[in-house]
């Protein structure tokens, strides 16, 4: 008789450790007792005493090693986010900073630096800080050099405006800064560092910009050089992960070199020795990060077993991989390059051969069913992670995949061997270079011109119901070994449920407006009304285009209006956007002034859009009535609104008549956008209900 589950034991500790980090990261997203973790312990309790009685000698070990793993996980979360959160600099104040670079790169507001070993005021200062650069900010500095300067530091948050600060988090990155006097520096020296600015310096120095910027993404995953516009075409098209050094990148490298110490007539030990060694040498250039380090464990585990002749699993290489990288930093979990990474090697474990076998039996030529295999059990996988944390996904994305990723690991293979060309043989390094570059500017253009933002499916993703949706796609991969049809019916029975739980999470009562209050760094600040006619969107006269675009994104929004509140010049808030919009709303001016072509620009102080009544009561406040329930919102130093039902405002001192305020920035007294994200409101006959993030911590208001 078949087993029910063929078990992998890797797979046990790999879960246990992912799920302690979990849970522990959850309890403190949303502020609750670590005491939630309690009932984890009868749970293993139980496992191990059954093992006992059984005498399973290797699943009791399992257990142990699991129980041991998940308490290291929970932990060890636990641990570094209250390490991050104790700081030893005051916010907002000034210091003579130094420290060590050990990352620089460029946005499109400017240059940063990353330093570690931080000494500030004299003493020795835990943590990481990024340091934000000016045009001129005094003597040159790279990867290894010691700085010093005197500027205004600020601390970091873990938590703010609903989001973990990821990035920073796993870096330990605590303080941020900016200085106001030159910087000085002093050579030191990086191996990692070293060869990465060489790298870069090679790109930029002898190729055009643009291929530049891709070439060094595509050698070294930082995609800071790339333009905006262009990243976003590789995002749209579900190609951008070419850019996260993983399998495709190390496996390259790995068969690279094993080629030519193979022509080297070197043994098979020696070359598996050197090939793990110098692919782990890359992740170093690399900046170890997630995707890398995991792929490279991965590869060096099918090295390792090539050797010893023993059959190789994926799933189990995948779970050892996984389990090193936690044990390292628990809170790796949160890293959505290291999710994605996981999720789609697991996809691809899970489902490859039955689609690959599928297409072959419709008589698909091999190389393309494999192609095909690979990116659409790799989207399975992703899937439910894409929706969560970008707010969409492309259907364009599996034929894009088919085309421009080989056509792209052709082109890094050429790139691979020619930067070390190019380094060694100086007077043709830019004749060298051209080789790579002609291709990369070739495939760019073409992407960007596919304009794959017309594919996008979103407005919707599973919260809660993901776990759901990872459990129908294992009954579904055939790895629980139960009669077809009772595993379409079960995998069925969930999908039902997983729709059902979507559906009522975005439905809307007829005659109802949905409010979503959304709040951002530098005074962004909006709100999303929804209603059967319509959205209209209400903005601050300091709008942030990324957190706006996430709004839109993740609530399928297509705006029918834009009401701008602020000063004299609020009009010119419309330049921030970073969307398209006819009609904009603005507070009466003695000159009413059309800068843009083609956008209406209304100076009106009462108006009705979208079946919504609008007052403006100054130029940063106005008041919104919709579903028998007027609003407030208040984007200004003063509340200026006398009496709303639900009033919405930046300041928290106020004489405002409202039966229930909410804020966009922190406090302690009542919900705000900062602590729990944003605020989804359903407004329907009169009646105002809190849904979302923030319906965790209370109920009807």
């Amino acid at each position: 008789m078949k087993r029910l589950v063929n078990a992998r034991y890797a797979l046990f500790p790999a879960f246990a450790v992912g799920l302690g980090a979990g849970i522990s990261y959850l309890l403190s997203y949303n502020s609750l007792p670590y005491w939630w973790l309690i009932p984890a312990v009868p749970v293993f309790a139980a496992l191990l005493i059954a093992f006992i009685l059984r005498k399973n000698s290797r699943a009791l070990v399992f257990t142990a090693i699991s129980a041991a793993l998940f308490i290291y996980g929970a932990l060890g979360v636990g641990f570094r986010l209250s390490s991050f959160a104790s700081t030893d600099l005051t916010h907002e104040s000034t210091y003579t900073v130094s420290g060590t670079v050990y990352e620089k790169a460029y946005t499109e507001s400017g240059e940063y630096v990353k330093l570690n070993n931080l000494v500030a005021g004299g003493e020795g200062v835990d943590g990481c800080m990024i340091v934000y650069l000016d045009s001129e900010y005094g003597e040159y500095c790279d990867v290894g050099y010691d700085i010093s300067f005197y500027g205004v530091v600020y601390v970091s948050s873990p938590f703010a405006y609903g989001r973990a600060n990821s990035e920073r988090l796993l870096e330990d990155v605590r303080y941020s800064a900016y200085p106001l006097s030159d910087i000085s520096s002093e050579y030191g020296f990086s191996l990692f560092g070293a060869i990465n600015s060489g790298v870069r310096s090679l790109y930029f120095d002898n190729m055009d910009k643009g291929a530049a910027a891709i070439s060094y993404a595509m050698f070294t995953g930082n995609t800071q050089y790339i333009e905006t516009s262009a990243m976003d075409s590789f995002r749209y098209g579900g190609v951008a992960h070419v850019f996260a050094v993983s399998g495709l990148h190390i496996a390259l490298v790995y068969a690279f070199v094993t080629a030519i110490l193979k022509r080297l007539r070197v043994g098979a030990v020696a070359s598996a020795i050197v090939s793990i060694f110098l692919i782990f040498f890359y992740t170093g250039v690399c900046g170890f990060t997630l995707s890398a380090v995991r792929a490279a464990i991965m590869c060096a585990v099918s090295a390792v077993l090539r050797l010893a002749s023993g059959k190789y699993d994926g799933l189990s290489s995948l779970a050892i991989a996984f389990t090193v990288i936690m044990l390292v930093n628990p809170l790796n979990i949160i890293s959505v390059g290291f999710q994605l990474s996981v999720a789609a090697v697991a996809g691809i474990c899970l489902f490859y051969a039955g689609i690959k076998s599928a297409l072959r039996r419709i008589k698909i030529p091999d190389k393309i069913a494999a192609s095909a295999a690979v990116s659409l059990s790799a989207q399975i996988g992703t899937f439910p992670i894409l929706l969560s944390c970008f707010g969409y996904v492309s259907w364009a994305s599996l034929f894009m995949n088919i085309i421009f990723v080989p056509l792209i690991s052709a082109v890094f293979t050429v790139l691979f061997a020619c930067t070390f060309l190019a380094a060694a043989i100086t007077p043709l390094t830019q004749f060298i270079l051209m080789i790579p570059a002609v291709p990369t500017e070739a495939i760019t253009t073409a992407i960007v011109s596919i304009r794959a933002e017309q594919a996008l499916i979103s407005g919707f993703d599973f919260g809660a119901f993901t776990p759901l949706y990872f459990i129908a796609a294992v009954i579904l991969s055939g790895k629980v070994n139960i009669k077809i049809r009772f595993r379409v019916l079960i995998a069925c029975l969930l999908a039902v449920v997983i729709a059902a739980g979507v559906v009522l999470k975005n439905w809307l009562p007829a005659g109802a407006a949905r409010l979503i209050v959304s709040g951002y760094y530098n005074g962004s600040c909006c709100v999303l009304v929804r209603t059967d006619e319509g959205t209209v969107l209400v903005i601050s006269e300091t709008p942030s285009a990324y957190d706006i675009s996430s709004l839109l994104q993740e609530n399928s929004a297509e705006i029918s209006a834009v009401v701008i509140l602020g000063g004299e010049e609020s009009v010119f808030a419309y330049n921030q956007l970073g969307i398209d919009c006819g009609q904009v709303y603005v507070y009466y001016q003695n000159i009413p002034i059309q800068p843009y072509p083609g956008v209406d620009i209304i100076y009106q102080r009462q108006f009705t859009v979208c079946g919504i009544d609008f007052e403006y009561v100054d130029g940063s406040n106005i008041v919104a009535e919709t579903s028998d329930i007027s609003v407030g919102i208040s984007c200004g130093d003063t509340v200026s609104v006398e009496r709303c039902d639900l009033l919405i405002a930046e300041q928290t001192e106020h004489d405002c008549e409202c039966a229930t305020a909410v804020y966009f920035g922190s406090v302690d007294f009542a919900y705000n956008a900062y602590d729990c994200g944003d605020l989804h409101f359903v407004l329907n006959d009169g009646r105002i209900f809190i849904t979302g993030n923030a319906a965790k911590k209370g109920a009807l208001l």
